[in-house]
């Protein structure tokens, strides 16, 4: 119990820290909200235009003192109302051209006008993420750590968003098989659950599997904003471990984009988005669509079963199909005096997965499938009230998500596909077989109101109230004993309300950057369910817990700065993590919030142009960790992990070594173990089927005129290593003893290891006359190692991609 007290004592010392950070800011603003005494009625406008005149819109304009922004129109022209009178930077941004950046005066009661014409930027291609003020930028700049993607950068290349996103510092994503197959993503130690994805800011779950980070093609989206640790209370979710925020496009010109991608196994990946607004910019229509299609027949190492003796052979996958189609159709009004957007959309998925196997490759399925669809409405209104000083965003959707899972075949197959009939049994999963209907309902309310009090303090609140439900039938499913009840049938809801309050102060002249955000979590949840005798089990409980984060950035200088956070956080079971998913995932009623107080520290400095450098450290300590671990050979469920705490580190760097040449690396050490766990074998070890060391290469060029004048090329290649983990709780006394762990081997068998993995892959992407058509090519593992993922299920191996995409305008 050493640990015990050093975290409530921790806790208690965090506590007593952020009370006198909101003393100080109570003192504080009283002083910053009235002094000015600025009146806020200048109006700055102007128009933007490439070198030959022509108007460009969709440029990104930004106040960088004010942190306003805006986007051109049709015309090129764009408009700040309600401005204090000052000296301003404006910034202009916009893909595929220089960055400009002006100093401007404006006067009270007076109108500013500006004009603008960039110059192309041929070397465009070369930024991650680019330069500038962008709201890319900014998102990565911000008080609270991000790793920001900038996906435009790459949306050409027929990469998946899980490989791009695991090119990132401190980021791991794996699989358990193929495209389409289930994804665990891990940021700083934390997984699964802990971290929470969003979509323009909405919490995701209402849209199941639809619409997942293995399935979304990265032409469909602007960045991906990757949180760690402390999340802005503008997203508000109750998430220990941070949260992934894709941001899709936000069109304000008549386009068409398709997209088509075809690879090894079969596989293509088609998108398709579209945009219509009138003339006059106030009604507009929309669509985005993709579909993903792959037969996942690639070749693994499985255990063979020869008359009773399981011998390793290489085999092909022949039963691992995987097929989706998404797509959302969006309409509204924007730029009216009553509303600055509202948006009405319709949204459906059908997702068609056949079951190879099941959390681990040790049995073999050649019927077993599952299908899971949906029609969602969804309502967005979005509002500046007040000269612009208030913001309201409010989000609503109701809808049911439908799971059917089919496991029928009255018999067992093998690794080679043949079938062995067994009338003893009905199904080949489980004995008993099973024809699952399940209905999760979902309702969701966001609300988000966001208070410019000045240039110096913004206040923002977030409230999200989920309430969930889950009802079905399966004929073959367990019953309760005596009754013969389906347990399906049984009521389970669960209910959630989430909320965010914080404040957000810039002290010195934007020097020091404060970030203080409370938080309030309530849970309830109401259910029936079966034990494995088959008693009947109600579960009804409620709580609530109370949270804080403190985030503080110091400027040293406007290319470097220092970042440091904290917060003692609560997350909230989440509703598959309860009910479980109709497929291989069981339910567990009994879950309990997870507890954490984690820390970061960081510190970035830059030199546009030339290089950048990020380090980062952290240290978490978590109670009740909720992990998804398996059951059996078959079943996985989620389930509170004791206790856990650790320490890591991460460094990223990019080079600019010519001036078509960038190189760029990162590497990551994470050191999580248990601690508390009453038993001596498994005290202070690693946390299981965690990586603890992994980093990644990788270099990028980009040529002009390479066949012809109007032609560009980008080539690239990446390198990535992970070194080997373990499946299960190990002895700390059986692990590598060279330092850190990083060399020497383990002290047990392998079959309990992942073992160390090192994977090439490279590509390029051909313009030939413009940015409108492109040609993608990319070869992954080029040297076809054996890839091994989520608890040691292996991935495809070496697999050629061919993607072209075209922009029509």
């Amino acid at each position: 119990m050493q640990y015990f007290p050093q975290f409530i004592l921790m806790n208690n010392c965090f506590v007593r820290f952020s009370k006198h950070c909101l003393l100080f800011l109570c003192l504080f603003i009283p002083q910053t909200l009235f002094p000015q005494g600025r009146q806020e009625n200048a109006t700055l406008s102007g128009a933007v235009s490439d070198a030959a005149g022509k108007a460009l819109s969709g440029v990104s304009v930004t106040i960088n003192e004010l942190h306003r922004n805006t986007i051109t129109g049709e015309d090129g022209s764009f408009l700040f109302r309600n401005l204090p009178a000052g000296t301003y930077s404006v910034g202009i941004t916009y893909i595929g051209y220089k960055q400009v950046v002006k100093k401007v005066t404006v006067q009270s009661n007076n109108t500013t006008r500006l004009a603008f014409r960039l110059e192309e930027d041929i070397n465009h291609l070369n930024s991650v993420t680019v330069q500038g003020k962008s709201a890319t930028r900014q998102a990565r700049e911000q008080t609270i750590k991000a790793e920001v993607v900038d996906t435009r950068a790459i949306q050409h290349q027929p990469s998946s968003l899980i490989e791009v996103m695991n090119r990132s510092a401190g980021v791991r994503i794996r699989q358990t098989g193929g495209l389409g197959s289930a994804a665990s993503l891990m940021l700083n130690g934390f997984q699964d659950k802990a971290i929470k994805y969003f979509k323009d800011g909405i919490p995701m779950d209402y849209l199941g599997a639809g619409y997942d980070i293995t399935l979304v093609p990265v032409n469909m989206l602007v960045r991906v904003e990757i949180y760690k640790g402390v999340m802005p209370a503008a997203l508000g979710a109750d998430a220990l471990g941070g949260g992934v925020n894709m941001v899709t496009k936000k069109p304000f010109a008549k386009y068409l984009d398709a997209a088509y991608e075809i690879a090894s196994f079969n596989t293509h990946r088609v998108s398709l988005n579209g945009f219509y607004n009138d003339t006059a910019r106030k009604i507009f229509v929309g669509a985005d669509a993709f579909f993903n299609y792959s037969r996942n027949n690639y070749e693994v190492t499985a255990p063979v079963d020869h008359n009773g003796t399981l011998v390793d052979e290489k085999v092909k996958l022949f039963h691992s199909r995987f097929s989706n189609f998404y797509t959302e159709v969006y309409g509204g009004w924007m730029n009216t005096r009553w509303a600055d957007e509202l948006r009405i959309g319709v949204t459906g998925f059908l997702i068609n997965r056949q079951n190879q196997f099941g959390a681990s490759m040790k049995d073999v399925f050649g019927a077993a499938a599952n299908k899971q669809y949906a029609v969602i409405p969804t309502l967005r209104y979005r509002k500046h009230l007040f000269n612009n000083k208030l913001f309201v965003d409010q989000f609503f959707v109701a809808n049911t998500v439908h799971s059917r899972q089919t496991d029928t075949a009255r018999g067992k197959y093998d690794w080679y596909g043949n079938f062995t009939p067994d009338n003893s049994r009905v199904g080949e999963i489980t004995r008993q077989g099973t024809l699952s209907d399940i209905r999760f309902s979902y309702f969701t309310s966001r609300t988000n109101l966001s208070w410019q009090l000045n240039a110096a303090n913004k206040l923002e609140l977030n409230a999200v109230f989920s309430s969930m439900g889950r009802e079905g039938s399966d004929p073959y499913g367990a019953k309760l004993r005596g009754s013969g009840t389906d347990i399906l049938t049984l009521p389970a809801h669960y209910k959630k309300l989430v909320t965010a309050l914080g404040l957000e102060t810039r002290l010195a002249g934007n020097m020091l950057v404060n970030n203080l955000v409370v938080k309030y979590y309530y849970y309830q949840v109401n259910a029936t369910d079966g034990d494995y005798a088959g008693n009947e089990q109600r579960y009804a409980t409620s709580g609530s817990r109370m949270g804080v984060a403190e985030a503080i950035k110091f400027n040293v200088s406007p290319y470097a700065f220092f970042r440091l956070s904290g917060e003692a956080a609560t997350r909230l079971p989440e509703q598959t993590e309860i009910f479980g998913d109709g497929n291989f995932q069981l339910s567990n009623f009994a879950l309990k919030p997870e507890r954490s107080l984690n820390f970061n520290l960081g510190y970035r400095i830059e030199k546009p142009q030339h290089y950048a450098v990020e380090a980062n450290s952290f240290y978490r300590i978590t109670r009740d960790m909720i992990l998804n671990v398996p059951t059996n050979l078959i079943f996985l469920q989620h389930q509170n992990i004791q206790n856990v705490k650790g320490i890591g580190l991460e460094t990223d760097a990019t080079v600019n070594i010519f001036r078509w040449l960038k190189a760029n690396g990162n590497f990551t050490y994470q050191d999580f173990r248990l601690f508390n766990t009453g038993f001596a074998t498994t005290e202070g070890a690693r946390l299981r089927n965690t990586p603890y060391f992994f980093a990644n290469l990788g270099l990028n060029g980009y040529l002009s005129h390479v066949v012809s004048r109007c032609d560009k090329l980008q080539v690239y290649w990446f390198y990535t290593f992970v070194r080997q983990y373990y499946l299960s709780d190990i002895p700390k006394d059986m692990e590598p003893d060279g330092f850190l762990g990083l060399w020497g081997k383990a002290g047990f068998d392998a079959p309990n290891i992942i073992p160390s993995q090192q994977l090439h892959t490279a590509g390029f992407t051909y313009y030939p006359f413009n940015e409108r058509l492109s040609i993608g090519f990319q070869v992954k593992n080029i040297f076809n190692k054996a890839v091994y993922d989520n608890f040691r299920i292996q991935n495809a191996g070496r697999s050629l991609h061919l993607k072209v995409g075209y922009l029509f305008r």
